[in-house]
């Protein structure tokens, strides 16, 4: 150690300290430390995540982890990441501690997600939400790899999803000596600040146990924040789909399956479609 002509010795002892206080120097090496300590904590694990849509441009989210040790009650901010693309949350968080669980809840604008977020691998997609306090550290965390897919991971509700981004209505089957004309529209609506282009769209109506219709449409671009719609209308001979068109006449509701493929900064992603009439 240096000692000084006035006979005090630097060590965590004497920069800048009161009468009887603990000196500041080691007053801030302990709450570096303690920051330090807290934000390398690991996350609490991800069990699943419920999601809810209360209307077609924002989306409920619900982190089911494990137990935390204490409740936060005191958070002054949140952030959330999936991959390596941040998603901005400016909606309050609730988190509560219960049944042996962690449970987050915040809200998510979807206009404010980011393209990038398209190119994710939806089958094994890192996810990682942190809650802050006043100070701006680090104080609670939830992290892990998702499958969008698996329902014992991700609850989604499939109606509500398909309800809200995509509709198929107006269907008629008009038969006539020679042919059955076929007419349907697909509503197609994009919730992000972005435009998302479609490369293509495939897709077979179904009535009954017969497939009237099966056709491609080159690519078309969906506005942000704007409902597209697609028309599907083609005469198809009679033969052909006599057994549909019975169908459709007796009641039996129209399905469209099919497939849109969309341009993501990663590639192109095929996103399944599959609707029922009425949805």
């Amino acid at each position: 150690m240096k000692r000084f002509t006035n006979g005090e010795t630097l060590g965590c002892s004497t920069l800048a300290r009161g009468e009887n206080d603990v000196p500041i120097v080691y007053a801030l090496l302990l709450a570096a430390a303690a920051q330090a300590a807290t934000s390398s904590s690991p996350p609490l694990a991800v069990q699943r995540i419920s999601v809810a849509v209360p209307d077609p441009d924002r989306v409920q989210v619900t982190v089911h982890a494990a137990r935390s040790p204490g409740v936060r009650a005191d958070l002054a901010g949140q952030r959330l990441r999936l991959g390596a693309v941040p998603v901005p949350l400016d909606s309050p968080v609730d988190v509560t501690v219960g049944g042996g669980e962690t449970q987050i809840d915040f809200e998510v604008k979807l206009r404010t997600v980011p393209e990038a977020v398209l190119g994710l691998d939806p089958n094994r997609m890192p996810v990682l939400w942190e809650g802050f306090g006043s100070g701006g550290a680090p104080v609670l965390a939830a992290g892990g790899t998702i499958d969008l897919g698996d329902p014992g991971e991700v609850e989604l509700p499939l109606a509500g999803l398909y309800r809200a981004y995509a509709r198929l209505s107006d269907v008629k089957l008009t038969p006539s000596l020679a042919a059955v004309s076929v007419h349907a529209l697909l509503s197609l609506y994009n919730p992000f600040g972005f435009d998302v282009v479609a490369t293509g769209l495939e897709y077979r109506l179904v009535v009954g146990s017969q497939a009237v219709l099966s056709a491609k449409r080159p690519g078309f671009r969906l506005r942000a924040g704007r409902r597209s719609d697609v028309l599907i209308e083609q005469d198809v001979p009679f033969g052909d789909v006599a057994g549909g068109a019975a169908a459709f006449l007796r009641g039996e509701p129209a399905l469209l399956e099919g497939t849109l493929t969309v341009r993501t900064p990663q590639g192109e992603r095929a996103i399944p479609l599959q609707l029922r009439a009425g949805m």
